[in-house]
């Protein structure tokens, strides 16, 4: 037969007594279910309980209650309490360890603010006087992008620059000296008894257009004699002040000097006014044991100076159309399809009209002219007047790289 409800409470009770049932207490708490209680056969069962109890207590064993099955609905809540409990136990425990790791860091960030404190070992550092540690250097001067003939009126640019063959003599001038102030600066730390002048291109603006028909201030045939007259001028002023032993000129062709309205490739040194200024050149300092003229026949030049091998170009042939990375990405490329055939250590190059090294070897040369219509229409960077510096370094390798201001 199946418990009464009251029945199973009543042995819970039981269970849980550590003394012997008092009845009148008991008759108390369960008052309200007295008629069952007073059932003489229930009340002989609780006298019999008593006795077995007693008996066990004796013995020194606890009587079991009887397991209440509990229903479905009750198992889930229980199971979600659990669930619940683990939560808040895996949360506590997650706070826990997050505050004991940022007391650790505060500890360690204490224990390095009370090191600072501590007193250390203050040296000495001697400086360098010895001429002994000094070491073989060779500066490399970029000087591309003149265009010395072509007019540049400063209201057709909105004033950011004016250009003419005065301006042109003055900033030529400005940009020999200059380069020669920072040869100085660097002989403080390198012996340097050779210089590389690299003459890159586009000293003249020539007609490959119609509008420069119209426009320039001398004929190609008079630029070219205007320009070789400027850059013989520089080569005897780097002769007599720059306490040199040996001066390497090399020479780029750029694609403004060519006589004919479309760019050639193979025979595109033969077509060119500064191909033939650059030989004419070399046949005026022919005698002169110091100059080495090295002068490209085709797109690229190489020269080995130490341990690299320097590559220049004027640059024309390297596109980007306006992409969003600039010159840079392919340029990289150029380069590498470049060093397939002909391994370089470094790379300089013009044509741009802007000074940076686009990438960690190659230095893109500005130019002498500044602004102009032209830059202003593709709607580049306006710039001041500037030509490149670069030291090789026999230790070193290349090293320095700085602007030579032409105003």
């Amino acid at each position: 037969m199946k418990k009464s409800q009251l029945r199973i409470d009543v042995e819970q009770d039981l269970l849980t007594m550590k003394e012997p049932l008092d009845m009148e207490f008991f008759l108390k708490k369960y008052k309200k279910r007295k008629s069952y209680l007073l059932d003489s056969s229930f009340k002989n069962y609780i006298w019999m309980w008593n006795a077995w109890m007693r008996k066990k207590a004796a013995k020194g064993e606890k009587p079991k209650a009887e397991k209440v099955k509990k229903t479905v609905e009750e198992i889930i809540k229980d199971d979600l309490k659990l669930i619940r409990i683990k939560a808040e136990h895996s949360e506590f425990k997650r706070k826990y360890e997050a505050s004991l790791k940022e007391l650790e860091m505060a500890n360690l960030r204490f224990d390095a603010l009370v090191q600072i404190k501590e007193e250390v070992q203050i040296n000495e550092i001697e400086p360098l006087l010895s001429q002994h540690d000094k070491h073989e250097g060779v500066p490399i001067i970029s000087l591309s992008d003149w265009h010395f003939e072509e007019k540049v009126e400063a209201h057709t640019i909105n004033g950011l620059n004016e250009y003419n063959l005065e301006i042109a003599s003055d900033r030529w001038s400005k940009c020999i000296q200059n380069s020669l102030k920072l040869v100085a600066k660097e002989r403080h730390t390198t012996d340097i008894e050779q210089i590389i002048i690299w003459l890159g291109g586009d000293f003249i603006t020539g007609y490959i257009h119609e509008e420069l028909v119209e426009n320039n201030y001398l004929s190609p045939t008079q630029a070219t004699r205007f320009a070789k007259e400027k850059i013989i001028t520089a080569l005897n002023f780097y002769k007599r002040h720059g306490k040199f032993k040996k001066i390497t000129v090399a020479c780029n062709y750029g694609n403004h000097g060519r006589t004919t309205q479309k760019p050639r490739i193979s025979s595109g040194y033969k077509n060119s006014y500064e191909w033939m200024m650059y030989q004419d050149i070399a046949d005026y300092f022919s005698n002169d044991k110091m100059f080495n003229f090295i002068i490209a026949n085709g797109e690229f030049n190489y020269l080995k100076m130490f341990d690299k091998v320097i590559r220049t170009f004027h640059g024309d042939s390297i596109k980007f159309n306006g992409g969003i990375g600039g010159l840079t990405i392919p340029l990289i490329k150029a380069i590498g399809k470049m060093n397939q055939q002909i391994q370089a250590d470094y790379n300089f190059m013009g044509h741009y009209h802007q000074f940076w090294e686009a990438t960690k070897d190659c230095l893109v040369n500005g130019s002498g002219i500044g602004f102009g219509p032209y830059a202003m229409y593709i709607k580049a960077l306006p710039e001041e007047p500037m030509q490149g510096f670069k030291m090789l370094d026999s230790k070193h390798g290349f090293t320095t790289k700085l602007a030579i201001r032409c105003k």
